[in-house]
């Protein structure tokens, strides 16, 4: 049974306390606890962060929280056990320079509390980015401890692993003799003199976002520098599902390596499954949620960041200034110099020289469709940075976001028929835009935004129309995976630099293989090797039919969404005309 939150991930591990534990509990009447909170404040005294109203968040026996000011500005926190205000006060000591972190505003020893910067907004899970933002921020943490200020590194000496490696394994372990095992593992990817900081409390609710997006967790009382960040691996695919963002183990690995790389730590596939095998027997994990399993993945990582460069973030501010907009902006996605933002109710995307993608192709494309009434229009420029296209943002989720519940298990009957009725008008829609003249170019999943108007299309820069100039690279394929079979075959017998020609039935093909990967979360080609493996190796393979069983793929029977799919998915072009009516 798949764990449903971070709590059920670690059975095994969590032990009880018993009755009693907690000696001097903290009142639960809000009023009463109001008034421990002001005591509390008042220790405070911290430049530049003014009073206000206390406002009771939660009274516990073991915590008693409140937003202080309105607007709230700052959250106080209590502890009614000493080890717990140890504990978070020692986390920030230990990593609170992190961006990903609050503030540390002030702490109070005597009253056992903690003055927090106050993160208002809440992360928004239907952000594509929003699964590989929550793993770079815990990545993030992990990793402070390695840039402590010179000051403060020799008091958490007895922290390091070189340390712990030589003294005798902690108390609370199932299998003491695995634990050798685990630090060696974490030693190897993090340095000798790291320290493995790790144990968040990792809850969908605790991630949260500052002006401009970027993400950052909260309540880091559990937070400890002795039990490594595995134990936050083990949490981290329950917590996602929880949030309605599931991720197979696999992929959580290999986001999770790829941002940890990032600050350093270097990690490999097989020693970080090793790490993980020893650190669920040396603590009793009842199960690791297939993190450790060895098994190629057939989805794909389709939400990997990209942090973006600094030419770039210099082109945003002027597209910014030009649009008149308040900043900062959030970034959404990026590769090879090519950018997505949003600020305001503007979608603005960036293309530093030498950018992957066309976009003044693509601007071309939008004046085009704003000719036709298609399309309520942009704002663009360009100049030495590079060029920027400004669109209004679309108002709803994509085709893939829509199919979310059905990859992670839990859609309903209304979810199931909404994804029915969607994948419907796509097709209509898809339908329309030929008519029109238009071949999209890049038909995906992800590119098929449903609005209350219905499905739109975004990413234009490989469109084509009678009245639009060519791009002035030749075709060569959009999203591999959902390339249909004729295609592929011309792209295996011509030459990179040879236009191949996309059809109507071709681009019906693609929103057919989209779906497919949106239900039921894996690709419709039934590769020989890895799906990330040479394009020529896929294309053959595409090329040659070779396609997975629907019927075995399938979340749950739908007649209706299979027959949509597999009539879109024909391998004769001219079968696949009449999807739309199926």
């Amino acid at each position: 049974m798949r764990s449903a939150t971070a709590a059920e991930a670690l059975r095994g591990l969590i032990r009880i306390r018993p009755h009693g534990w907690l000696t001097a509990p903290l009142p639960t009447d809000p009023a009463a606890a109001a008034d421990l909170l002001r005591q509390a404040l008042a220790r405070h005294d911290t430049p530049g962060v003014p009073d206000g109203p206390v406002h009771v968040l939660a009274a516990r026996a073991t915590a008693a929280v409140a937003a202080i000011g309105t607007p709230a500005h700052a959250v106080l926190k209590i502890h009614a056990d000493p080890a717990a205000h140890n504990s978070e006060a020692l986390a920030y000591a230990l990593a609170g320079h992190s961006p990903a972190l609050p503030l540390l505003l002030s702490v109070d020893d005597t009253s056992r509390s903690l003055l927090i910067e106050h993160i208002p907004r809440p992360t928004s899970w239907t952000r594509p980015t929003a699964p590989c933002r929550l793993i770079g921020a815990v990545a993030a943490i992990h990793a402070a401890p390695a840039s402590l200020p010179a000051e403060l590194a020799p008091a958490f000496d007895a922290y390091r692993l070189d340390r712990l490696t030589a003294a005798p394994p902690p108390a609370w372990l199932r299998d003491a003799q695995a634990w050798p095992d685990v630090l060696a593992h974490v030693q190897a990817a993090h340095g000798d003199s790291a320290i493995p900081l790790g144990h968040l409390d990792l809850k969908p609710e605790h991630a949260r976002r500052r002006h401009g997006g970027g993400l950052v967790l909260v309540d880091l009382e559990t937070l400890r520098p002795d039990i490594t960040g595995l134990v936050d691996l083990v949490t981290l695919p329950a917590v996602l599902r929880q949030a309605g963002r599931g991720l197979p183990g696999r992929e959580v690995l290999a986001l999770y390596r790829a941002a940890a790389a990032r600050h350093g730590i270097t990690w490999t596939g097989p020693a970080l499954r090793a790490a993980l095998t020893a650190f669920a027997r040396a603590t009793g994990l009842d199960t690791l949620d297939g993190l450790a399993d060895p098994a190629p993945s057939s989805r794909s990582l389709k939400d990997t960041p990209v942090e973006p460069t600094a030419p770039a973030r210099a082109l945003v501010d002027t597209a910014m200034t030009t649009l008149g907009l308040p900043g900062p902006p959030e970034h959404l996605t990026g590769r090879k110099g090519s950018d997505v933002w949003q600020a305001a109710d503007q979608i603005i995307k960036t293309a530093v020289p030498g950018a992957r993608g066309d976009l003044a192709h693509e601007t071309a494309a939008y004046a085009l469709l704003r000719d036709q009434g298609r399309h309520p229009g942009t704002r663009h420029g360009h100049g030495n940075l590079g060029r920027w296209l400004a669109l209004p943002r679309l108002d709803g989720p994509s085709l893939w976001q829509v199919f979310a519940p059905a990859r992670e298990g839990h859609a309903t009957d209304t979810q199931r028929t909404h994804m029915r009725d969607a994948a419907r008008a796509a097709f209509a829609a898809l339908t329309e835009l030929h008519a029109a003249g238009w071949i999209h170019g890049d038909m995906q999943a992800e590119n098929v935004i449903i609005t209350s108007r219905g499905p739109a299309f975004i990413d234009y820069d490989r469109a084509r129309h009678p009245d639009l100039t060519p791009p002035a690279t030749p075709y060569r394929g959009g999203l591999i995976h959902v390339i249909a079979p004729e295609i592929t075959a011309q792209l295996l017998a011509t030459g990179n630099d040879d236009h191949v020609p996309l059809t109507p039935a071709a681009e019906v093909y693609a929103l057919g293989a989209s779906l497919y990967w949106a239900w039921t979360g894996v690709r419709i080609t039934d590769y020989r090797g890895d799906p990330a493996g040479a394009h020529t190796e896929l294309y053959a393979d595409i090329a040659a039919g070779r396609r997975r069983n629907i019927t075995t793929d399938r979340p749950w029977s739908d007649p209706g969404l299979e027959a949509l799919i597999t009539t879109a998915t024909s391998t004769s072009p001219e079968n696949r005309q009449s999807t739309a009516t199926v």
